[in-house]
């Protein structure tokens, strides 16, 4: 929770600083004294009242100034850059860019691009692939899983375009299939809670669908919802849907999925969820064993207890850029996005999900499902 708070101040820090240069740049363009006592004074208080409404309003708005303010620092910067590089030919010339410059009409160009493409990139769920590889004696031709997570359903993809992509995955020929969870939150109705199941749960497999949760689609995690944790278990379970929560599954005599309880649970109840050593220890440490896991978290603890493989969600990749990056710097979760390399026996793997949380505008990476092979080295 520390990380939140300090995260959220140096995003209110920045969004003031960035703020305040733009507002005396658009001041200084209309033919303000910026100098002037009073037009400082100015300049901090429409500062201040913008940074206080969007701080305060959050949502799609907050976003857009946000990535404003960050293309200014960019623009600030490359015009630094210009003006060292060119000396005085940059004091008698450079007028277009000037002009441009002085009323930030690049920030707000590049803005409406990036959202423009953030939207596409929401919208257009692609597909990832990752090969991982044990010393485990699987059988010969391996194991094919497929990974989705964070549909948070209604925020982008309707009914069909989703039975569209459950379509795709079905002739991929996948072994299993596993919900890490976020497939529904609080701005999901009853119907679209249906609606989502009933097209995940006709995904083709050999071995099945498993689910775990995650902190969004349990309504005991929410402010609101439609539809009850008892409603929710059982429209999952109606489309052929197996919950993993804090359970184990043998697939095969050699092939284990471990599905645990979403960390969030402890923050909300008090309860603890089980360790992943108890988890694991009901299984035999020769099978392949599988952990679910909605945050990538606990990566050690994994790797100690004999997991071979986790697979999470939650993160979005960071959703936007660059919030990927400070999620890189400041560890929440012990991983962002991608393949990851625990130990020399443990891999994870963090899909950017399905789609993403509230906003419909995603850019740090595509929205996906993943197809993972798992085949024995040598």
């Amino acid at each position: 929770m520390k990380y939140f708070f300090i995260v959220i101040l140096i995003i209110i820090a920045l969004l003031f600083i960035c703020t305040y240069f733009f507002v005396r740049k658009i001041l200084a363009a209309f033919g303000a004294d910026v100098r002037k006592k009073r037009i400082i004074a100015l300049t901090v208080g429409i500062t201040a009242a913008i940074s206080v409404a969007v701080m305060l309003a959050g949502g799609f708005g907050a976003i857009v100034i946000l990535h404003i303010m960050a293309f200014e620092l960019l623009v600030r910067l490359a015009d630094l850059i210009i003006k060292k590089m060119c000396g005085d030919r940059y004091t008698g010339g450079f007028s277009l860019w000037k002009k441009i410059h002085s009323i930030s009409l690049i920030p707000i160009v590049m803005t409406v691009a990036v959202m423009i493409l953030g939207y596409v990139n929401m919208n257009n769920v692609v597909q990832t692939n990752y090969t991982v590889y044990t010393e485990k004696n699987i059988r010969g031709e391996g194991y094919r899983i497929a990974l989705i997570a964070d549909v948070h359903y209604g925020v982008s993809l309707d009914r069909d375009e989703l039975h569209e992509k459950c379509r795709e995955i079905s002739d991929k020929n996948v072994d299993a299939v596993v919900l890490c969870g976020d497939i529904v939150d609080n701005s999901t109705t009853a119907k679209g809670a249906c609606e989502v199941f009933e097209a995940l749960g006709t995904i083709r497999s050999k071995y099945g669908i498993y689910y775990v949760f995650g902190n969004h689609d349990k309504p005991t995690s929410l402010m609101k919802g439609e539809f009850s944790e008892a409603e929710l278990e059982s429209i999952i379970k109606s489309n052929g849907i197996t919950i993993l929560e804090d359970n184990t599954v043998n697939i095969t005599d050699e092939f284990v999925i471990v599905g645990r309880a979403d960390k969030s649970i402890e923050n909300e109840s008090g309860e603890k969820r089980k360790e992943i050593k108890e988890l694991i220890g009901i299984a035999d440490k020769e099978d392949f064993i599988l952990t679910l896991d909605h945050q990538p978290n606990e990566y050690k603890e994994n790797g100690d207890a004999g997991t071979d493989l986790i697979l999470s969600g939650h993160t979005h990749a960071g959703q936007f850029f660059p919030v990927n990056l400070l999620m890189e710097v400041i560890p929440f979760n012990d991983a962002v996005y991608g393949h990851y390399d625990i130990d020399s026996d443990t891999e994870a793997i963090v899909t950017s999900g399905f789609a993403a949380w509230s906003y419909p505008v995603k850019t740090a990476a595509p929205s996906e499902y993943v197809i993972i092979d798992i085949k024995h080295k040598g």
